[in-house]
């Protein structure tokens, strides 16, 4: 298809509202003897004018191609607009300034600028730093006073394991002449899991305790206790 028809095909797709499948419809009406192209090709098109001002990906990459000539403007642009907003994905860049995002990408690693990732922590609030030296303060007294002061804390934990697990893909590796198509099950649509409950208190291990429900009160303390059963 030529770009005439293509711009064609937009103005019935504004026409219809936007419509895909009213849209082919009305253009093979009334253009019975042209190609009648599927309902997608109408939102296809106008994605491509939206992001990228061109009917086709072809034309997108000629355009992309004359713009790999670099010079020192557009390294700068590209560094200033990081400069001013360092969490902007390549992609980003690259359509805010007008070239490529493998051109911002070779921009930045010239001068060594690489994209790290976020670490995840635990959130504090506004007191919590204080409360925390008072209770590090209170600690050190106790023990102090009592040198054996931390066998009578319990320290207990609990958590949950299902059939699911959890995998992280980065650390599995399968190495092959071959692909070996290998895969593993997971997401499981029948979830199966039981709870575990672990103490530790003067050097002594309670548990583990294994339970099906969420634990509560009476499953804590009965837990505490050498005959009960969470």
């Amino acid at each position: 298809m030529n770009n005439q028809e293509k711009v064609q095909m937009l103005l019935i797709y504004g026409r219809c509202n936007r419509n895909s499948r009213q849209s082919a419809k009305m253009y093979a009406e009334q253009y019975p003897g042209r190609y009648h192209p599927p309902h997608t090709l109408f939102i296809k098109i106008e994605k491509l004018l939206i992001n990228h001002g061109a009917f086709s990906v072809k034309g997108v990459r000629n355009q992309q191609i004359r713009q790999n000539n670099i010079n020192d403007d557009v390294e700068l642009q590209v560094l200033a607009y990081i400069r001013l907003n360092p969490l902007s994905s390549v992609r980003h860049v690259g359509r805010e300034v007008g070239i490529s995002f493998g051109l911002v990408h070779k921009i930045l690693k010239k001068h060594k600028l690489h994209p790290y990732k976020p670490e995840l922590v635990q959130h504090l609030r506004p007191t919590d730093p204080e409360r925390r030296l008072n209770f590090i303060a209170w600690l050190l007294v106790q023990i102090d006073t009592q040198p054996l002061f931390l066998n009578q804390i319990l320290w207990t934990d609990e958590s949950k394991f299902t059939n699911n697990g959890v995998i992280n893909k980065q650390n599995n590796r399968l190495w092959s002449d071959v692909n070996p198509h290998w895969a593993v099950d997971s997401r499981h649509k029948t979830v199966l899991g039981t709870n575990v409950w672990c103490g530790l208190i003067g050097g002594k291990l309670l548990g583990p305790y294994f339970y099906e429900e969420n634990l509560n009160s009476r499953r804590y303390f009965a837990g505490l206790d050498p005959k009960g059963s969470i």
